[in-house]
């Protein structure tokens, strides 16, 4: 309940703001992503232990995310919106299944999601290249700085831990500094919300198909390699069938995607994600 109302309190105070802040989005939005979650970066690769369970499974998630976004760039190829509908294969690892994770499973449970969420950062810079190359708005060279540090803070952190080990608190303050972070990007996503009639049939639709593959392909590979022996860690299950990532909208708005057809798909999937979080919940 604490983590619901942070969410969509945070959520609330950027919406009613977002006529006076919307104007600073992009500037937020980027010192939030490479100050906030390169921090949390640092911290979930100095915090993680994964054994080789553990990293298999994580190794076999990217490579059925990949797979994902790149069939979904196929499918949706000719769709101006094409590489935004194929970046929410990706899911939502930070703002939605963290904070649930940690609050079901605890604060080391959690870290699993943080630790692949920004270990794997290359596999985001897949989808950020797939955004910046068919971008309507042209991107400076500079912005990719931002745009790929948390990448560069995972790995710093993986690199402190073989050197320093890490203290044993550092798992519940990854899973709270993950909360915090979780709490301020609903802000920023409350700001980036259109502010013109977003909830069309058109991008609706289109927004249900993209959905149909994000719940179908991921989540059926991990449950078949559960099936034939392989462990895997209980967090995963949230992100697998949880929401569309939040980036999907600031993303759009910063490379000049349509704006309703992001909010259109992350409407339907968290309404959908809700509907199947007792799911996501007895798979724990």
């Amino acid at each position: 309940m604490p983590v619901a109302l942070s969410l969509a309190g945070g959520f609330a105070v950027g919406f009613a703001l977002r006529a006076w802040l919307q104007r600073y989005f992009a500037v937020a939005f980027r010192i939030q992503f490479a100050a906030g979650i390169g921090s949390l970066a640092v911290l979930a690769g100095w915090a993680f232990e994964g054994g080789a369970g553990d990293v298999a499974a994580l190794a076999l998630l990217l490579a059925a995310q990949l797979s994902a976004v790149m069939l979904g760039a196929w499918l949706f190829r000719r769709r101006r919106d094409g590489p935004v509908l194929a970046f929410g294969m990706f899911g939502n690892p930070t703002m939605w299944s963290l904070p649930i994770a940690a609050a079901a499973l605890g604060p080391r449970a959690a870290v699993v999601l943080v630790a692949y969420d920004m270990l794997t950062q290359p596999r985001i810079a897949v989808g950020v290249r797939l955004l910046r190359s068919r971008a309507p708005d042209r991107q400076s060279a500079r912005t990719a700085l931002t745009d790929y540090a948390p990448m560069a803070g995972a790995v710093a952190g993986v690199v402190l831990g073989r050197f320093v080990e890490a203290p044993d608190v550092l798992p519940e303050v990854v899973g709270v500094a993950g909360t915090v972070i979780a709490a301020s990007s609903a802000v920023l996503l409350g700001i980036a919300w259109p502010r013109e009639r977003w909830l069309r049939l058109g991008e609706l639709r289109l927004a249900g198909k993209a959905l149909a593959l994000h719940l179908t392909f991921v989540p059926a590979v991990l449950l078949a390699a559960s099936l034939l022996g392989l462990a895997i860690p209980p967090a995963l299950w949230l992100l697998v069938l949880g929401p569309f990532p939040m980036a999907t909208l600031p993303f759009s708005r910063l490379y000049g995607y349509s704006v309703a057809q992001a909010a259109c798909g992350l409407a339907l999937s968290t309404v959908v994600a809700l509907a199947l979080l007792p799911v996501a919940l007895a798979l724990l």
